[in-house]
């Protein structure tokens, strides 16, 4: 690619691209000024990014017409970073090679930079002559802003439907918590359970090594270690949908056995009733955190992840554990089911095999490449922890091809060998702390809180973003009023079916 630093002919810098200047040889400025005049936008953009804006005289003059957004530059040459700090934020694509780039990557640095709201709050353009001298990168740019557009469109969607299932998973848990237990940090070796297939060949370990380990049950194993006989110390579960309250069926016949969950996690009514529940809070929470202020219930707080043994990963990180492993934390296809049995999902899943799609035909899918245990297996491979604290993963002996990053697969040998010299647990991880609330003030709690949380454009982003993107991106005052309307009646229809369950 070839480019050249030039001056016009009124002393500015001008450059050039291909055999094609990227600036006017006489004015840069003036021409500059004259492109932003002529741009139009239908919304108030927060962000403007502009597709290789070279030396960067649009971002001054772009600053000048939107004195509030942001502008960025998709950057195509190493050549132009120099110029950098016209910008407000850099999006590098230098590296981009024709037929080689990967067709994800700049689609993912796009979302990063803006997230799934910021997208639509942005306000796209090229700069022609870029566009002329990088035609072949403009046209890809385009094509990654449009997957960037629709990633966010789609998770928006799933957004404004789970959001309004985790508010009445909320209701839920608040409503009908009894027996709040407290976690105490552990100094001995840590083992989670996973649902993969490979747990089958680490259950001969982990009865063995028992009383040596802190054993926590993510939710979709909880019926694999149960059906051995082997009872975890506690199990762990997120997950706000029917199959999380599915797996979890299982501990309503042991009442011993406590459950870390979070507020918008959905689990029994029965296992509210009679098992020790360990609260687990989302930072990014706030209705929660005002919930568990409201009615003085203590909590441990959590980070929001993809995958529920990325969660506990990180929560366990911080409360203890000088060694952690894995077991059943596969990742990949097999060959046989896509989890250790029995497991809910496939006694279910079960009872519609039939002559014209049978049991073999859906377990053959397993072994198929699957785009959800791809990004768990990437967040695996990229997370990174502060600290001593060692893990793995126990891989049994045929081992993986996926590697995740600092997490080491060893054999159940070796985990054993580790394991030996442990001493055994002498103290329990969770400590019952009663309290008691009549129903009746416990639900004027949650209706007072939830009634001033509704008020707050913290409620309206979180349970509504597409409306509060389309409010936000209005141009006019009786637009943003309209879409203010939506949000305040929809709100309160949602108010009011929630007052109806407490009552």
């Amino acid at each position: 690619m070839a480019t050249e630093i030039l001056k016009a002919k009124n002393g500015s810098d001008c450059a050039k691209a291909n055999g094609v200047f990227l600036h006017s040889q006489y004015n840069p400025q003036i021409e500059a000024e004259r492109f932003a005049q002529n741009v139009r936008a239908n919304f108030v953009p927060e962000k403007i990014i502009i597709i290789e804006g070279a030396l960067g005289y649009v971002a001054s003059e772009l600053k000048k017409k939107f004195p509030s957004a942001k502008i960025g530059t998709i950057r195509f040459s190493k050549d132009f970073f120099s110029w950098n700090g016209k910008f407000d934020f850099i999006i590098d694509e230098s590296d981009f090679e024709q037929g080689e780039k990967n067709a994800d990557s700049l689609s993912e640095k796009i979302f990063n930079a803006l997230g799934e709201e910021g997208v639509f709050k942005t306000l796209f353009l090229e700069w022609p002559p870029s566009a002329r001298a990088f035609s072949d990168e403009t046209k890809f740019a385009w094509q990654e802003i449009k997957s960037a557009t629709e990633k966010a469109r789609a998770i928006l969607a799933t957004r404004e439907y789970f959001e309004k299932k985790w508010l009445k998973n909320k209701i839920n848990f608040f409503r009908k918590i009894k027996n709040v237990a407290h976690f105490e940090k552990v100094d001995f070796p840590i083992l989670f359970c996973a649902s993969g297939p490979s747990l089958k060949s680490a259950i001969p370990l982990i009865k063995k090594m028992r009383e040596k380990i802190f054993l926590v049950s993510l939710s979709s194993s909880i019926s694999v270690l149960l059906h051995e006989g082997i009872f975890p110390d506690i199990c762990f579960s997120t997950d706000g949908g029917f199959w999380a309250k599915k797996h979890l069926d299982s501990l309503e016949r042991f009442q011993k056995i406590p459950l870390a969950l979070t507020s918008e996690g959905e689990c029994a009514s029965a296992i509210f009733e009679k098992n020790e529940i360990l609260p687990l809070c989302y930072d990014d929470d706030a209705l929660s955190k005002k919930l568990f202020a409201a009615l003085e219930i203590p909590y441990m707080q959590a980070r929001r992840n993809g995958t529920v043994s990325g969660t506990a990963l990180e929560f366990f990180l911080a409360n203890g554990g000088k060694e952690i492993f894995f077991a059943g934390l596969d990742l990949a296809g097999g060959e046989t089911f896509a989890h250790a049995q029995p497991n809910a999902l496939e006694l279910d899943a079960a009872q519609k095999d039939f002559r014209l799609r049978t049991k073999a035909t859906r377990i053959a899918k397993a072994s198929l490449p699957s785009p959800s245990l791809e990004i768990y297996a990437a967040w695996f491979s990229n997370f990174s922890w502060n600290g001593e604290q060692k893990v793995f993963r126990i891989c049994g002996e045929a081992g993986f091809k996926n590697l995740l990053g600092k997490i080491k697969d060893i054999s159940s040998k070796e985990a054993e060998a580790m394991l030996k010299n442990s001493a055994e647990k002498k103290s329990p991880c969770a400590i019952p702390q009663i309290k008691f609330f009549s129903n009746e003030n416990r639900n004027c709690e949650i209706k007072k809180t939830l009634l001033e949380f509704s008020k707050s454009e913290e409620w309206q982003k979180e349970i509504f973003p597409s409306e509060c993107i389309l409010r936000d991106r209005a141009a006019s005052d009786e637009e943003k009023q309209k879409h203010s309307k939506a949000i305040f009646e929809k709100t309160e229809n949602i108010l009011k079916e929630i007052f109806e369950r407490l009552k």
